[in-house]
């Protein structure tokens, strides 16, 4: 049976924003409200597993030209004992986002992003799991969140729109909806972070050109499963009238999810992904009431084709990096319907990226 890409997480660091009240998200859904410095809840760059220690490596900026998005990746001191290669899976990870989007304003985009070895955010891992994030972010409402998506000439026509309902976006969705500063934050107040298992073989081979190669039948993919959680940080997350302050609540990412034409999936139970009102029938997502895991993530309990994001005549060893479950030896690829995701979240392509999709 393969492994889920993640299970639970834990809770961040502070920021404000003009936005009110932050809150952190992990890979469970569940949402909380992020305290102040000195209390218990604190994760910050005086952490002993943050960027301050002198065992951690320097932080890393990742840019590419013609894009104003910035991912500066900022290393726990755990990462030193990672295997050789992981810095630069994670890197070349990050890459690919870099070259293939920028910020829905067209203004410069900088998100701060913790990665940890065995831990994230200073707390071990889950057992089983091979990453997680956790992500900060606003509750914010329907008519936020559609006004800034309709600038992208995207629109919301579904019979069953939460229109009344509360949303929650990540700090770094806000950041490229411009609705906080693009370039807030830093190494001690971040927009989210990532951790990789340290109890498995990995394949630390990358490149960044979101597709990967070479990993072993006793191996599972480091720059797929880094692809994957940097995709949650970045918005990808579903919630489906999850409850949070006692209100139901959901994502961007649930506003493109359709039982049918016209009418979105909003229990949890699978779906698919459009972005014209259900007409076009992309990835399916997980059923997540019937095999656990994420509900953003693409369907692959019973194989990697399930979800049909794969494309045709994909290698018998490839794998989507968003799936819900990994299996050792899967190379991971980001998908065209990937990158059309990606694109949803309110981010929009480079002429590279847009060359892809």
């Amino acid at each position: 049976m393969p492994f889920p890409l993640e299970l639970l997480s834990h809770p961040q660091a502070p920021s404000t924003s003009p936005l009110g009240q932050e809150y952190m998200i992990n890979d469970a859904g569940l949402v909380s409200p992020i305290y102040g410095a000195g209390s218990s809840s604190n994760h910050s760059g005086s952490s002993s597993s943050s960027s301050s220690s002198s065992s951690a490596p320097s932080p890393t900026p990742v840019t590419a030209s013609g894009s104003e998005l910035e991912i500066y990746l900022i290393w726990d001191s755990s990462v030193s004992k990672a295997p050789s290669g992981f810095t630069t899976a994670i890197t070349d990870a990050a890459q690919f986002y870099v070259n293939n989007f920028t910020s829905s304003t067209g203004k410069a985009v900088v998100l701060y992003i913790d990665v940890g070895y065995g831990e994230v955010a200073g707390t071990p891992l889950a057992s089983g799991a091979l990453g997680e994030s956790e992500s900060n972010g606003y509750l914010t409402n329907y008519a936020t969140v559609t006004s800034a998506l309709a600038k992208d000439g995207l629109t919301f026509t579904a019979s069953n729109e939460p229109t009344a309902s509360q949303f929650f976006i990540t700090s770094a969705q806000a950041k490229t909806l411009g609705l906080i500063s693009g370039t807030s934050g830093g190494s001690s107040s971040v927009d989210g972070y990532i951790g990789f298992g340290s109890g498995f073989s990995w394949n630390t081979y990358a490149n960044p050109n979101g597709s990967n190669s070479g990993t072993l039948s006793n191996q599972y993919d480091l720059q797929a499963v880094a692809q994957h959680e940097l995709s949650e940080v970045l918005g990808r997350i579903g919630m489906e009238g999850a409850t949070v302050a006692g209100k139901p609540t959901y994502t961007i990412l649930d506003l493109f999810n359709f039982a049918g034409h016209g009418t979105l999936e909003l229990s949890g139970k699978g779906g698919y992904f459009s972005i014209d009102n259900g007409t076009t029938h992309n990835g399916v997502f997980n059923n997540a009431s019937s095999y656990g895991g994420d509900i953003a993530d693409w369907a692959s309990y019973t194989s990697p084709t399930q979800s049909g994001s794969l494309p045709t005549g994909a290698a018998k060893t490839a794998t989507d990096s968003y799936d819900a479950f990994l299996a050792a030896g899967g190379n991971g690829v980001v998908t065209t319907d990937d990158l059309l995701v990606d694109a949803a979240l309110g981010y929009k392509f480079t002429t590279a990226g847009a060359a892809l999709a």
